[in-house]
């Protein structure tokens, strides 16, 4: 970001200072220069790798037309193009960063210690030594520290980070605690998630899943991976870019030697061939897709709402009727009075409803 930041100002400077016309021409040329730097340090940096890798990126063809932008002489429209690829990218970046931050207090969520007790003590040891059939203690009013059964007391827990529910759960012990159980033979009121919060009573829990493999880990997980996962649209371009980059190149070589053919000078050739290459850059392409998508997957989460992925955030642009089972769950279960006014044909008084929304 801070590299965009800069190449921008020294656009800004040099294209401010063009229109000073006691200044020389190379002053504006030189600021342009340095825009070029910052703008292109990083996509440089990113082209080369790709080529390394024999991949050919919109990176490429974005840093080979600023060059022949410059070997125009359009210093300005080179430096305006590595600036905006540049700030794309940052962009792109600080949504992820946003998104990271989001992921990293969901994790918070999950208490970093838990009571256990083994041979009749009770000692605190990190959620990553529990083991399978650890029984823990937990406290009222208290974050639960692994997904587990309930084998001794009854309270209510708030499960509102897991499953949503505005409402506190109820639970009570299992039937046989000596029994080892797992997700699929527990009921609802039996189990209990990581990074919960117990109610005002104590809870005696056998650990059921590693903190590794808890349900808030998975989730968590889950929301991780939304940056390996790609719309259409960015999967589309993708796949373009491979025959794209390597097209255009193609017809720019070509290009250079048309005065072969063609009764012209060679630098007459070279602009034509430069003039192609800098119009055949899909700078649009390459920075509005990923920044818009991160973007919105940053935002959302930053409200509580988790996305998978690209994908299905593009999916919900051709939705037309979303059905929700939880109403507490989207509008916090404040219950508002309304009052409705049914009227039927050829009744002389009309029927009044109250109802309460929640």
């Amino acid at each position: 970001m801070i590299f965009a930041i800069l190449s921008g100002m020294f656009l800004a400077l040099g294209f401010g200072l063009s229109f000073i016309h006691s200044l020389p021409p190379l002053t504006s040329t030189i600021l342009y220069s340095i825009c070029y730097f910052f703008g292109g340090f990083f996509t440089t940096k990113e082209a080369f790798e790709a080529i390394s890798k024999g991949q050919f990126e919109i990176d490429l063809l974005m840093l080979v037309a600023a060059v022949g932008a410059a070997f125009l002489g359009q210093w300005a429209e080179g430096a305006l193009l590595l600036f905006l690829f540049s700030f794309g990218h940052s962009l792109e970046h600080y949504a992820m960063g946003k998104a990271t931050k989001s992921i990293a207090a969901l994790a918070d969520l999950a208490p970093k210690t838990a009571i256990v007790r083994r041979d009749g003590k009770e000692t605190e040891v990190p959620i990553e030594e529990l083991v399978l059939a650890d029984i823990i203690i937990i406290k009222p009013n208290s974050k639960i520290s692994a997904d587990g059964a309930v084998i001794k007391g009854e309270s209510s827990v708030n499960q509102a980070t897991i499953t949503g529910a505005s409402v506190p759960v109820d639970k009570s012990p299992v039937t046989d605690p000596e029994k080892d159980y797992d997700d699929k033979s527990l009921r609802a009121e039996n189990k209990v998630f990581a990074g919960t919060i117990n109610g005002s009573q104590v809870l005696e829990v056998k650990v059921t899943r590693l903190a590794a493999d808890s349900t808030l880990s998975r989730l968590v997980k889950l929301v991780n991976d939304t940056e390996a996962q790609k719309s259409p649209t960015q999967l589309f371009t993708d796949k373009l870019q491979k025959y794209y980059v390597p097209a255009v190149l193609i017809l720019v070589v070509i290009l250079l030697f048309a005065y072969l053919v063609i009764n012209e000078p060679f630098s007459k050739s070279f602009y034509r061939a430069m003039a192609v290459l800098v119009a055949a850059s899909p700078y649009a392409l390459a920075i509005s897709t990923p920044s818009a998508v991160l973007s919105a997957i940053a935002r959302a989460a930053r409200s509580g709402v988790l996305i998978k992925g690209g994908g299905p955030l593009e999916q919900l642009g051709g939705l037309t009727a979303i059905a929700f089972d939880k109403t507490g769950t989207l509008f916090g279960f404040k219950g508002v009075r309304q009052q409705f006014i049914l009227q039927k044909r050829h009744l002389s008084n009309p029927y009044t409803v109250t109802c309460v929304c929640v």
